[in-house]
């Protein structure tokens, strides 16, 4: 309830800021350029993994809409169980996001990854794998860099929410949701400067 909670409170900002600038994203909001390019995303406690993956989309002057996908490389600090061999987490889905000003070399950046994906499970003994169906939601704010035309570069700090792990396993949810610092590296065309 509060993962949807939250993820309602950061659509609805973020459109309320949409309105000021567009009347709507695709009437008036024009395509100026897309992107794609690697997502780092490493866990602020202990244990907690870090994912590497992806992402592009299309840009709509400040405001960008793509898609994601990631996978946490290694969980292993997490494992509470001798019988499990491996735990993987991995994910993609939606990826929305504001920079402004945009034609500034330095400038603020805000993104919401919003994903479904799986939790595996490799049990050393039996080899049996459960898996577990997860949603994620990941809101982060921070800045970017205009290093090229072509190429950007953002750190942010935000928050990863996961929710749906099984209850029958050692593990829940509050085991892979926590505090993430992310670099975004993006490629691409951003419109023409100001």
């Amino acid at each position: 309830m509060k993962a949807i909670f939250l993820a309602a409170a950061l659509l609805l900002a973020c459109s309320a800021g949409l309105r000021a600038q567009h009347e709507t994203i695709f009437g008036k909001g024009r395509v100026v350029g897309g992107f794609g390019g690697p997502i780092v995303e490493m866990g602020l406690r202990k244990g907690f993994g870090t994912s590497f993956g992806g992402g592009g989309g299309i840009v709509f002057d400040h405001f960008f809409l793509g898609g994601y996908g990631s996978g946490t490389a290694d969980l292993r600090a997490v494992l509470k169980n001798n019988n499990i061999d491996r735990l993987e987490l991995a994910h993609g889905g939606f990826w929305l996001g504001v920079t402004t000003p945009t034609h500034k070399a330095a400038h603020l950046y805000g993104s919401a990854r919003m994903g479904w994906g799986a939790l595996n499970i490799l049990l050393d003994r039996s080899r049996n794998t459960e898996v577990d169906q997860i949603f994620v939601f990941t809101p982060e704010v921070g800045a970017e860099l205009n290093l090229l035309h072509w190429f950007r570069i953002a750190g942010s700090a935000g928050y990863r929410l996961v929710n749906g792990a099984n209850a029958r396993a050692p593990y829940k949810d509050a085991d892979f949701s926590g505090p993430t610092a992310t670099l975004t590296f993006r490629f691409g065309w951003f419109g023409n400067g100001r």
